[in-house]
């Protein structure tokens, strides 16, 4: 079965809404191991090996096909997801948590023997500060500054139909059943806007939760995008009195746990100098 899942080209989604397209791609995991010779150059695991050759273990679902892209039809300028991209900015040499969360995780530690005998120390929780990736086109380039513009507050809260919407998983990881990592994309389009959302998603039981969410806001008009960043987090003192079905719903904790970082940023296309 391993060896079909290999060979199936990846279910892919595209939509062109006025000045801008939306492309899903999705496919199975990631193999264990190598595959070249059941394909055409090289096979996705041996790409990941190289490409990330610090980064000792890779997130038990690792997506390396799933991608969604947004894309500016007249410049070719386009704002990219992908799971690569994603790991590249995992600490791939330091325990970020034991370091943050000293005493919670040497409480925790003794159910963590998996992680605590790796010969090399990492981020066992994959956490990546991964906002997207842009790509210039052969004319027209990203030109990105922070900015004070929000988006449209009643159009976000407007009741109106759903033109398009899809959902990609770019990876997630159990931690061996002491909490869980995901990262996490989620896409809308509305008559008159465009809304993706990055959601990286952590929560390792008894020690601390981290929620980062990248929202991408433009409208069907624009030629710009405004992307807000937002990073929370909280150790296990003050996740306490919430109910274990509250902290396991990234949907519903997302907004009740601190902000430790929020910036705002335009990104807009200019022409490329020649």
């Amino acid at each position: 079965m391993s060896g079909i899942l290999g060979n199936r080209p990846p279910s892919v989604s595209s939509v062109t809404f006025q000045k801008w397209e939306v492309t899903t791609t999705k496919s199975h995991i990631l193999q264990s191991s190598c595959r070249c010779e059941k394909v055409e150059g090289k096979c996705g695991f041996c790409i990941f090996q190289q490409e990330l050759p610090d980064l000792p273990d890779r997130p038990e679902m690792t997506f390396d096909r799933n991608t969604l892209s947004l894309r500016h039809v007249e410049s070719g300028c386009c704002v990219t997801f992908n799971t690569l991209e994603a790991l590249r900015l995992v600490d791939a040499h330091h325990d970020t948590v034991k370091v943050a969360y000293a005493a919670e995780w040497q409480a925790k530690r003794k159910g963590l023997e998996h992680i605590t005998n790796t010969p090399k120390p990492f981020d066992w929780t994959f956490s990546t500060r991964y906002v997207g990736t842009t790509r210039d086109a052969d004319r027209h380039a990203w030109y990105c500054e922070r900015t004070t513009d929000q988006p449209d507050r009643e159009k976000l809260l407007a009741r109106d139909t759903i033109k398009f919407h899809d959902e990609v998983v770019l990876f997630e990881d159990e931690l061996a059943d002491n909490g869980s990592s995901k990262l996490i994309l989620k896409c809308r389009i509305m008559p008159e806007f465009i809304l993706v959302l990055l959601r990286f998603y952590l929560r390792v039981d008894k020690v601390m939760m981290r929620i980062q969410e990248t929202r991408l806001y433009t409208e069907l008009t624009w030629d710009y995008v405004l992307r807000d960043v937002t990073l929370r987090e909280a150790g296990c003192h003050a996740l306490q009195h919430f109910p274990p079905a509250i902290l396991r719903d990234e949907n519903v904790i997302s907004s009740r746990i601190p902000v430790v970082e929020n910036y705002q940023e335009k990104l807009m296309i200019v022409e490329r100098k020649k």
